[in-house]
């Protein structure tokens, strides 16, 4: 039996929700943070898909964001250049394409399209980061709207919450000391 409504809240507040208000804040605030903001869609695409059943594939979600045609092809090389280029060296990778590196430029300000851009580097790809983010606040909300009336959409947000982090014999014995010190 999947949670009542209000037990599955505080969860989606403190991943997805923290996810949608830290995107909302960084460009309401023109913060200009375009690495973090990315890599925040990138996690919020991953874990979107994690609650729709799709094994965590966080490119499909990302395609859902993109315009139709030819980008739907690039969107899991995107999205992987994008969000693990990020996650494991906060640099997005570059597009390899027939032995020439293309690098990829973000920007949450001014223009919002995904476009191939040429400059002083050669030919590369621009993303209006702006545009992305809007779009998944907008699938946030609506999977927020979902848990609230579908049993098994709350049983799949269950089953896609990260997992624990268990500790060893002696990282467990290093936690009670640490908790004790404390008092509690």
């Amino acid at each position: 039996m999947a949670p009542c409504p209000e037990h599955i809240k505080r969860e989606f507040d403190e991943s997805l929700g923290f996810i949608r208000q830290d995107i909302k804040w960084l460009i309401e605030h023109d913060s200009g943070l375009n690495y973090t903001i990315t890599l925040l869609i990138g996690c919020g695409c991953e874990m979107l898909a994690a609650c729709d059943g799709k094994n965590r594939l966080g490119e499909r979600v990302f395609a859902d964001l993109l315009p139709t045609g030819e980008w739907q092809l690039l969107a899991g090389r995107i999205y992987g250049a994008l969000r693990d280029g990020l996650a494991h060296g906060f640099d997005t990778k570059h597009l390899l394409v027939d032995g020439n590196e293309h690098q990829i430029y973000l920007s949450v300000r001014g223009n919002q399209d995904i476009e191939i851009i040429r400059n002083n580097r050669g030919v590369g790809l621009y993303i209006g980061i702006r545009s992305l983010a809007e779009k998944l606040c907008d699938k946030i909300d609506q999977l927020e709207a979902t848990l609230g009336r579908d049993e098994s959409a709350r049983h799949r947000f269950t089953k896609a919450r990260q997992p624990t982090a268990g500790l060893n014999t002696n990282e467990a014995a290093a936690w009670h000391t640490l908790v004790a010190a404390k008092g509690f």
